[in-house]
């Protein structure tokens, strides 16, 4: 990952460009102003690595542009999740539940992510604690949406293994 800074990229990702993503929906100008300003940008090749299974997940990535796909492990398999595009978030329940990482994150193509720190994280509640309410609520939202379309990949799996015993 090659560290940037934001003015750096200011001119591709002005804050009217971020204003657009769900993630930053109703924040306000200063608000995504800080985030940006504070937190640290990274470009990504496609296939370069993002972070990867066992990490201390102290931190989250906002996708600014590109696309980032995501890897779940468990007992030994490995699962596609999801791919992130630009104005969503990875990383986040594991910061929220203390966890380490449970997968594998990678760039699918050329891709700017913005990295937001626990530390951050919680210097933007005090600083702005109106925007942070509408954060969290941005970020649940997204996380519920993801829940639903995991959900809907379990059905869908079940679904054709109860098809191949039907017809076995």
């Amino acid at each position: 990952m090659n560290k940037l800074r934001y003015d750096d990229i200011a001119n591709m990702m002005p804050v009217e460009v971020c204003r657009e993503f769900a993630i930053f929906g109703a924040l306000s100008d200063r608000a995504i102003m800080y985030l940006l300003n504070r937190g640290q940008v990274y470009s990504l090749q496609p296939k370069e690595e993002l972070f990867t299974l066992g990490e201390r997940s102290d931190r989250f990535y906002i996708v600014l542009q590109g696309k980032v796909s995501f890897y779940k492990h468990s007992e030994g398999n490995w699962a596609f999740l999801s791919d992130y595009g630009s104005g969503e978030q990875i990383g986040f329940v594991g910061m929220i539940s203390l966890q380490p990482r449970v997968g594998w994150a990678y760039a699918e193509s050329d891709s700017l992510v913005l990295e937001i720190s626990s530390d951050l994280f919680h210097e933007f509640q005090m600083e702005y604690p109106e925007d942070f309410s509408v954060l969290m609520i941005n970020l649940v939202r997204e996380i519920s949406r993801n829940l639903i379309a995991v959900g809907d990949m379990l059905v869908d799996l079940t679904s054709s293994v109860q098809d191949k015993i039907n017809t076995g």
